[in-house]
């Protein structure tokens, strides 16, 4: 069997054991809008612009959780300690009012406009 009927027996496969998950969900159906890209390019600078203002990234500590969460992972366990994530990140401000009612208005905008 060549690899091309191979991939459509299991697709089939696949398919057949999702019918009665679909059926299940009744009448779940996809959305499609279009909204502008550079709107939404420009948001997320935005948004990243209050994060990076407002907020603190210890890199010492961020980099040791990431150590040790990647060898719990290659390890096969994975077993979290809360407290070795406290402290990564902290609060150095707080973002304008005004400038955050602006940046929801303007998301919520573009939410509004794909329902």
């Amino acid at each position: 069997m060549n690899s091309f009927a191979r991939s459509f027996t299991a697709a089939k496969r696949a398919l057949l054991g999702a019918g009665p998950l679909a059926l299940a969900l009744g009448s779940a159906q996809a959305k499609t809008c279009s909204v502008d890209l550079d709107e939404v390019q420009t948001l997320r600078k935005e948004i990243l612009d209050i994060a990076k203002s407002n907020l603190h990234v210890d890199k010492d500590r961020a980099a040791a959780a990431k150590r040790k969460l990647g060898d719990a992972l290659n390890g096969g366990q994975v077993s979290v300690d809360p407290t070795d994530l406290k402290g990564i990140i902290s609060l150095k401000g707080k973002p304008s009012p005004a400038v955050m009612q602006d940046v929801l208005a303007r998301l919520q905008n573009i939410i509004a406009s794909c329902q």
